[in-house]
C-alpha cells in the first residue's frame, strides 16, 4: 500500500476547500493511505474525515524546533507521493527532509496578485480558483469534486439538543457578522436593517456565531427571535449549527466555507477580497453579494490591508436591501 501526503497547514477557508483536493486525491488512488498534515489549532474541522486516513497536527507554537522535528517525522513515513497545496516558507522547509521527486507542490500566482493588488492589472483567467490551483498538481482543469465536511452521528444530536436547549428549533438562518480583518466586516448598521427585515417577514429565528473578539455579535439589535451564541459553540458545534440551518449568511469567512462543505447554501457579502483570492461560493444555489465596480478592488490577499480611501466602497455600497432581497428568494425555493 502506497502512502500519500497532503499538506495545507491553515486557515480554515482554505482548509475547507482544500477537501474537494482530497477527495479527488482519493478517486485517484482508492486503496492507498492518504494523510493530511495540518496545524494542531484547525485540526478539529477534518477530524473523522472520510478522505483522510491519518491526520497529523503540526504546533507552530513551538517554532522551528518542532519543524525540523516534524521534517525527520515525514521523512521516515517514506511517503510515495507528497502534494503540497499550501506552499508557504514552512512547507518549503519540511521539503528539504523529503526526496524532491516525490514533492509536488502548487505554483501560486504571487506575480498576478501583485500586479492586480497594486497595479490594479487583473491577468486572472475568469475560471480561476483556489480549488482549480490545487487541482493543477493531479492535471486537473475542469471539475472537481464539491467541498465536503461531516460531522458524526453523535455529534448530530447534541446540535440538536444545543438547538432545543436555546430554544432555537428547526427554522432558523444562521449570521456569522464578524471577520478576521475589520475591513472584511459590514456595517453594524446593515446587519440591524437586514434582521430587522427579516425578523418581518419570515417566521424563522436568527442565529448569530461568532468568536470572543467578534465585539460586532454584540451590537446586533435584541428581539426574541435573535440568538446571539457568540462564543458559545465550539467549532464542531458551529459546524452543526450551519449544517442544520435554512441559510448562512456574512462575510468572506471560514464559517461560510464550512456552510457550503455541509451543505447549506450562503449568502456571502465580499468587500476587499474577490475570487481572485479565493473568495468564492462553490454551491450553485449559493450567492455572492459584491460591488464589481470599483478600481481599488481587490485590494489585499485577505482583507488585511487598511483601506487608503476616504471611504471603503467596497463595503458602504452594499445596501442592506440587496442583501436581503437575495435571502428572501433563497428562502422562499
Amino acid at each position: 500500500m502506497k502512502k500519500i501526503l497532503i499538506i495545507r497547514m491553515s486557515s480554515i477557508g482554505d482548509i475547507v476547500l482544500a477537501t474537494s483536493f482530497l477527495k479527488s486525491v482519493k478517486q485517484r488512488y482508492p486503496d492507498e493511505e492518504i494523510h493530511f498534515l495540518i496545524k494542531k489549532e484547525f485540526s478539529e474541522l477534518v477530524k473523522n474525515h472520510p478522505s483522510i486516513d491519518k491526520l497529523i497536527s503540526f504546533d507552530k507554537k513551538l517554532g522551528l524546533k518542532e519543524l525540523f522535528r516534524m521534517g525527520k517525522f515525514l521523512r521516515n513515513n517514506n511517503y510515495d507521493i507528497i502534494y503540497d497545496i499550501h506552499s508557504v516558507f514552512r512547507t518549503r522547509i519540511l521539503s528539504l527532509f523529503l526526496r524532491k521527486n516525490l514533492f509536488k507542490q502548487i505554483k501560486k500566482p504571487r506575480l498576478r496578485r501583485f500586479l492586480l493588488f497594486y497595479g490594479y492589472q487583473n491577468f486572472f483567467e475568469k475560471s480561476f480558483s483556489h480549488i482549480k490551483m490545487y487541482h493543477t498538481l493531479l492535471n486537473q482543469d475542469k471539475t472537481f469534486p464539491p467541498t465536503n465536511l461531516f460531522i458524526e452521528e453523535k455529534e448530530k444530536k447534541e446540535t440538536k439538543k444545543f438547538l432545543a436547549k436555546n430554544n432555537i428549533g428547526d427554522n432558523y438562518i444562521a449570521v456569522v457578522p464578524g471577520a478576521a480583518w475589520s475591513q472584511k466586516q459590514w456595517s453594524i448598521d446593515n446587519y440591524n436593517n437586514l434582521m430587522t427585515r427579516l425578523i418581518e417577514s419570515f417566521n424563522s429565528k436568527i442565529v448569530i456565531l461568532g468568536a470572543t473578539n467578534d465585539i460586532i455579535c454584540d451590537q446586533i439589535i435584541k428581539d426574541d427571535r435573535i440568538v446571539n451564541l457568540k462564543d458559545k459553540t465550539s467549532l464542531r458545534m458551529a459546524m452543526g449549527i450551519v449544517k442544520y440551518a435554512q441559510h448562512t449568511l456574512g462575510s468572506d469567512t471560514g464559517l461560510l466555507h464550512i456552510s457550503e462543505a455541509m451543505g447549506t447554501p450562503v449568502t456571502m457579502i465580499l468587500g476587499p477580497t474577490s475570487s481572485e483570492t479565493g473568495a468564492r461560493v462553490t454551491l450553485s444555489n449559493s450567492k455572492v453579494i459584491e460591488n464589481k465596480d470599483l478600481w481599488c478592488r481587490p485590494c489585499s490577499q485577505n482583507g488585511s490591508r487598511p483601506c487608503y480611501r476616504k471611504e471603503q466602497y467596497c463595503m458602504s455600497e452594499i445596501n442592506s436591501e440587496k442583501v436581503f432581497d437575495n435571502v428572501s428568494k433563497a428562502l422562499r425555493k
